[in-house]
């Protein structure tokens, strides 16, 4: 146990490191769809040979040889165990993207393991939504908490934007995520940003003024952490349990913000039915559901999971527990 946190140490420095050596050369990143970073994968095997820059090694993560990188930096993570060989050429064994003028750490591609960490086209959406969620808010918040926090990116975008709370905490049942996030969080030099490893609310105490999350949303067959939302609900198990669960922990005037994927069948949306029935038996609570964008992971609908779903829509849910005026 002590060798593992030691060689958690000495990685957080190496990646603490490669932020700011990124940082210092103007590195910027924007992570696309998997399905589209392959494309671009395929196009630059059938191209000609150029030399190799940062964004190849670090964003698209290209093999490259060792001459290819700054002979510190690559002594630095070679020494920590961050490279992995493959003949004479070497590959990074993480990824980082930029979110506005912040960097983040994350696993590389393609996120195939079990605790892979993701980044992508949702992470800039729901910090986007998010953002525009709190500047509708009197007062933003106090006390927040991220659940299912991945790289944490929504929560150092959100503490930048709004930097008058006293707590924060991001929360995540995958340890290497909250590895991560600490880097990311060390890295962006906010303050009162705590990591817990919490299965939703479990670890968690209090009550919050904001509770934000982006959870697991599709059926994956190997059920990976960043992936797998639940079977029961076509994926959105996870979403509707931090519902349930999160109306009971908000503060008077607290608000939930909740961004999820939703599958859709042929007789009707069966997650906004249950959110339906959920919220006729509660009080004190004002709720919308806005679908976004009517089609995405459109190629999940050839797994056998989906064959009864027609589409998979992307969703806000928004909740406010609001004070009774006599």
């Amino acid at each position: 146990m002590n060798h593992i946190l030691d060689i958690q140490t000495s990685q957080q420095q190496a990646l603490l490191y490669l932020l700011t050596f990124l940082k210092q050369h103007n590195y910027q990143f924007t992570t696309i769809t998997p399905l589209s970073h392959q494309r671009i994968l395929n196009r630059k095997r059938h191209q000609a040979p150029q030399e190799m820059t940062l964004r190849d090694i670090f964003g698209w993560n290209l093999p490259f040889q060792k001459n290819d990188l700054d002979p510190e930096l690559f002594a630095f993570l070679d020494q920590h165990f961050l490279l992995q060989k493959q003949g004479e050429h070497y590959s990074s064994l993480i990824r980082v993207s930029s979110l506005e003028d912040k960097l983040f750490i994350h696993s590389a591609f393609p996120t195939v393991e079990q605790d892979a960490v993701f980044f992508g086209p949702d992470t800039y959406r729901f910090a986007y939504h998010l953002k525009q969620h709190l500047m509708s808010q009197a007062q933003p918040f106090k006390r927040a908490v991220e659940l299912c926090c991945g790289t944490s990116a929504a929560a150092v975008a959100i503490a930048k934007q709004y930097p008058n709370y006293d707590e924060l905490i991001v929360a995540d049942l995958n340890p290497k995520a909250l590895f991560y996030s600490q880097i990311n969080i060390s890295f962006s030099s906010l303050k009162n940003i705590n990591t817990v490893h919490s299965n939703l609310f479990l670890n968690i105490e209090g009550k919050f003024d904001l509770i934000f999350a982006n959870p697991p949303y599709l059926i994956d067959p190997h059920q990976r952490h960043y992936r797998h939302g639940g079977h029961e609900l076509d994926g959105c198990d996870l979403a509707f349990q931090i519902i349930k669960e999160g109306i009971q922990r908000l503060t008077p005037q607290g608000h939930l913000f909740l961004y999820t994927g939703v599958p859709i069948s042929q007789s009707g949306n069966h997650f906004l039915q249950c959110l339906e029935e959920l919220m006729t038996q509660q009080k004190n609570i004002s709720w919308s559901y806005e679908e976004i964008d009517p089609d995405i992971f459109g190629e999940e609908l050839e797994q056998p999971a989906y064959k009864y779903i027609e589409r998979i829509a992307l969703a806000l849910v928004k909740i406010k527990r609001v004070i009774c005026q006599y």
